[in-house]
């Protein structure tokens, strides 16, 4: 099971989940939840405020559990902002329908390289990082 990296304020208790994923079972090709929702009981019990997903890029490699969490908390969802790029090209790649949408409208927020936005009272910094893929940011 791969973990998503969890960013808290100790003085206001807000935080961020990075990259959380779907558990996902190979042989039958079932997508589940159970390590989205354990996030979600860690925050509870540690009485944490989400503030935040943030995506650090387009997963092909794995299922993003950022929607999942979006729909269970409401939470914001962010991504870089070269993110249209690479939905560009796999909508071409993948030959996508017309209804596969290449605006980053999936995601409620993204960042431009150098932006910087709040967690609670830690600042933090978006990094443009490309490498694995074109979009692929760091958060500092």
């Amino acid at each position: 099971m791969q973990r998503p990296n969890l960013v808290s304020c100790p003085d206001t208790k807000r935080c961020a989940v990075i990259n959380p994923v779907l558990d996902f079972e190979p042989k039958s090709g079932a997508t589940g939840t159970q390590s989205a929702d354990a996030v979600l009981e860690h925050i509870r019990s540690e009485r944490l405020v989400l503030d935040w997903v943030l995506d650090t890029h387009p997963h092909a490699d794995h299922f993003s559990a950022a929607g999942y969490l979006k729909d269970k908390t409401g939470v914001r969802i962010g991504i870089g902002q070269k993110v249209v790029e690479v939905q560009r090209l796999w909508k071409d790649l993948y030959n996508l329908p017309d209804s596969f949408h290449i605006d980053g409208s999936y995601w409620d927020k993204l960042f431009s390289d150098g932006e910087r936005f709040n967690i609670g009272n830690l600042t933090c910094e978006v990094l443009f990082s490309p490498g694995h893929t074109l979009a692929s940011i760091s958060y500092w």
